[in-house]
């Protein structure tokens, strides 16, 4: 066996022109798949985690009836208790579950500001403070000011809605908004920080005050619009949940209340985890069009030493043999170009991990309720490097099997001919 390779790699070596050909072409496409395979992650784990933090938790506790009628920010099918004793009661027996290490309880509801005699719509969310810096560091977000807090008549508000209403952090706002019992209110409140983020939700859409504040004023004492449930990673939320799912069982006799688990119960999300299983055939597609590159030359090297391959026949190699030979040939020449390919895709992406990705242009006017953001960052690796270089490899020599069983499939009386 050590004889064939070292007379592969000496073979290699007498079309040196045609074998970098090759190797620059499988090192291209695997350039291209760690890169892709990186922006991908990228912008599916910046997708997942904003999904994450801001809809569904890890697992999401809501009134059956809100989850119909949560577009409209219904106010009507509140998380109430099980004997409407409040929130709190079920926030604090869902900690006592093994692998729940959190509950961020969220008031939704629909406002507005008046300006310039037009009506800006917004969405406000009442939250713990605590509770929400601790989830999402929404603190990190807040560029001037401060985060709000408990009691307090204050708020947050992103840079995009300020400037649509002509606001600056330590003004005072009033917005209109509808209570639980429909009735038309407004209230006045200062704003203590700006939040700047690439997320059109946040930026443009929203604006935070203590969830206290927000029970007073939509007259929903004790209630919220969901609780969401947070285990120590996203990834064990499937192995809690049937815990969960008992202990209402337990415990909700009514049927009042539902669980969404963060990936399986939105179907953007469920879409975006099937594609990223469908990407690696595409992946492996674009290794195989490189090896066309490889497969040409391989059959070309087979035309021009038919006459050596019927010699090396006649002197006793067998055509296993010769199958091995040639198959060496091209392991080598694909482990060279997937080695040149995971080094400089590697580089590639580890700068675009570094200063990200704009496609602010591409994204314009896409609706905010899409957790995409214009920027975001490849996910530079080792894993990602290993599966890049092992997929070419392993994808390049299966490839090389038809040029190489051409080789070992000609008999040496009609080779030497």
């Amino acid at each position: 066996m050590k004889f064939l390779w070292n007379l592969a790699k000496k073979n290699l070596s007498r079309s040196r022109t045609r074998t970098m050909v090759s190797v620059i072409a499988i090192a291209i496409a695997i350039i291209s798949v760690v890169f892709l395979r990186g922006m991908i992650g990228g912008l599916l784990d910046s997708t997942f985690e904003n999904h994450i933090h801001y809809v569904a938790g890890h697992i999401r506790l809501i009134d059956k009836e809100y989850e119909l009628k949560e577009h409209m920010l219904s106010l009507k099918y509140s998380v109430n208790g099980f004997e409407e004793e409040g929130y709190e009661s079920i926030g604090e027996k869902l900690l006592q579950i093994e692998g729940v290490d959190q509950i961020v309880p969220r008031l939704k509801f629909g406002a507005m500001v008046s300006h310039e005699d037009k009506m800006v719509t917004m969405m406000g969310w009442g939250v713990d403070p605590a509770e929400e810096i601790r989830f999402t560091e929404i603190n990190q977000q807040i560029v001037e000011g401060r985060m709000i807090k408990p009691g307090e008549r204050e708020l947050i508000m992103g840079a995009g809605l300020m400037d649509k209403i002509k606001k600056k952090v330590g003004d005072k706002v009033t917005f209109l908004y509808s209570t639980a019992f429909d009735a038309f209110r407004g209230s006045t409140y200062q704003i203590v920080g700006k939040i700047q983020s690439n997320l059109d939700l946040l930026n443009d859409n929203l604006f935070f005050l203590p969830l206290d504040r927000a029970q007073e004023i939509l007259e929903m004492p004790g209630e919220v619009t969901e609780l969401l449930i947070i285990t120590p990673d996203y990834e064990q939320a499937a192995g809690v949940l049937p815990k969960i799912e008992d202990f209402l069982t337990r415990n909700d006799n009514t049927g009042k209340y539902t669980l969404q688990l963060w990936n399986r119960d939105y179907q953007m999300i469920e879409l975006f985890a099937m594609a990223r299983t469908i990407y690696n055939f595409i992946y492996i597609f674009i290794i195989l069009l490189a090896c066309f590159v490889l497969i040409n030359t391989l059959i070309m090297i087979v035309n021009e030493r038919t006459r050596e391959i019927g010699m090396m026949s006649a002197l006793g190699l067998k055509s296993q043999e010769i199958l091995y030979l040639f198959a060496m040939e091209g392991i080598i020449i694909g482990a060279l170009g997937s080695g040149i390919g995971v080094i400089i895709g590697g580089i590639i992406t580890k700068v675009f991990s570094i200063i990200g990705i704009d496609f602010g242009a591409a994204m314009e006017g896409m609706n905010a309720d899409l957790m995409f953001e214009p920027v975001f960052y490849t996910v530079f690796s080792l894993e990602n490097l290993i599966f890049a270089f092992i997929l070419g490899v392993v994808v390049v020599t299966i490839a090389c099997i038809i040029p190489a069983r051409m080789a070992a499939r000609l008999e040496p009386n009609e080779a030497l001919r």
